[in-house]
């Protein structure tokens, strides 16, 4: 049905008014037509992908996991760097109200 609607939208005097022959940043067909097209394309995509290792397992490819790795070691040292300054500011903040 969408092909339907998008082969007469495409054959139709409209289209040639919103997108000339030559080439421009316009798109040439509708958002709803764009839209299913992209849902297509990521729903083919997915299926033709590599399968996860185990459930729950996002498919990436092995080539991957050295940045994965990389960038969860450098996420965990922020947060225990962030952890460590509240820490210190809280104990210090507890301290000044034990002298008043």
């Amino acid at each position: 049905m969408m092909i339907n609607s998008a082969t007469e939208y495409l054959y139709s005097s409209e289209a040639n008014k919103v997108a000339p022959r030559h080439r421009r940043n316009t798109p040439s067909l509708p958002a709803n037509i764009q839209d299913h097209l992209g849902q297509m394309l990521r729903a083919e995509y997915y299926e033709r992908g590599d399968k996860p290792r185990f459930l729950g397992d996002p498919a990436l490819p092995l080539e991957f996991d050295p940045y994965l790795q990389r960038l969860d070691q450098k996420e965990r040292a922020l947060r225990a760097s962030m952890i460590g300054e509240q820490g210190k500011q809280a104990v210090a903040a507890a301290l000044l109200r034990l002298d008043a």
